[in-house]
């Protein structure tokens, strides 16, 4: 500690590090700078002070990054104890028994990536998302689900709540229902109007999806995914009413128009019978009335297709 040298390694470090035993006492007190990485480096200092104040039974754990013989950086493992002390009982030696862990620390880190991607799609969606477990306790939700429960059901929600909680009691024999088909291995899709607690009637969409434990294929909880349909159902309702009004339209077009539209006609085609005792203006007349009463015809009939296809 005091020379802040290394004394003694073993063969290992060949093939962990690429550097022999000589390599490595050449370096001396340099030996962090030469093979530390730059910023691991940087806190040399309180990792001293650290090692400075171990006691007999303590261990010390560090994980950092070492140049290899190559010059590319690997992650190890550093486990280091007190080795030796001085009269005055300070730390004169340690000892550290290291191994490489770079593979670890690559696949935590993709670990971290991929659950912190999952967290920005989870808290991104607008849907409201709850992972709960066997009895509905809350393992974890999102940010849709905390603002929506907190303005309809007047409480913010937290994991370690009841989800039940936050629901109408109209909720809970349905929600009770599709939890435990889901926990049967079922994927559960509601859609239906319940009372919020701010006494309005709010049509809700909830999807029920079991979730597995990879290791053990068990399912160890549910995937609750809601949203309010309520515009939606409502513009379906709307557009029901319109497309009944269309057919109605269609109706009154095919039956009530046509029918005097039909007898006009017929009108017209009996005054073509007369026409050696009318005038040539009258004649003429007739003709126009004939042509405007097709068009007219021709019109109702496209309505009636077009209100049909709607």
């Amino acid at each position: 500690m005091d020379e802040e040298q290394v004394v003694y390694t073993n063969n290992s470090i060949v093939e962990s590090l690429g550097y022999t035993r000589e390599q490595v006492k050449t370096f001396g007190k340099n030996v962090l700078q030469e093979i530390l990485h730059p910023e691991d480096l940087a806190n040399a200092e309180d990792r001293m002070q650290r090692l400075s104040s171990l006691k007999d039974d303590e261990e010390y754990i560090l994980v950092q990054r070492y140049k290899k013989s190559t010059g590319e950086y690997g992650w190890f493992k550093n486990t280091r104890s007190v080795f030796k002390r001085n009269a005055l009982g300070e730390v004169q030696q340690v000892i550290g028994i290291m191994h490489e862990v770079t593979e670890e620390v690559d696949n935590l880190k993709k670990l971290h990536d991929t659950q912190d991607r999952f967290k920005a799609i989870f808290n991104s969606t607008s849907d409201f998302n709850f992972f709960v477990d066997k009895d509905f306790n809350i393992i974890t939700l999102n940010q849709a689900a905390i603002l929506y429960t907190e303005k309809y059901a007047g409480m913010k929600l937290f994991p370690g709540i009841n989800l039940k909680m936050a629901m109408h009691d109209s909720m809970h024999a349905d929600a009770d229902i599709a939890l435990q088909q889901s926990l049967q291995g079922e994927i559960v899709d509601i859609t239906k109007e319940y009372l919020s607690a701010t006494g309005e009637n709010i049509w809700f969409r909830a999807k029920f999806f079991p979730v597995y434990d990879e290791q053990f294929k068990t399912i160890t909880g549910v995937n609750v995914n809601m949203r309010d349909v309520t515009k939606s159902v409502q513009a379906k309702v709307e557009l029901e009413h319109q497309n009944i009004q269309l057919k109605e339209i269609a109706r009154i077009n095919s039956h009530e128009i046509r029918r005097p539209l039909a007898n006009i006609l017929g009108l017209i085609e009996m005054l073509g019978h007369y026409q050696d005792d009318l005038s040539s203006d009258l004649k003429d007349l007739i003709q126009l009335l004939h042509q405007s009463s097709s068009e007219l015809d021709a019109v109702v009939k496209k309505i009636v297709v077009t209100a049909s296809k709607k």
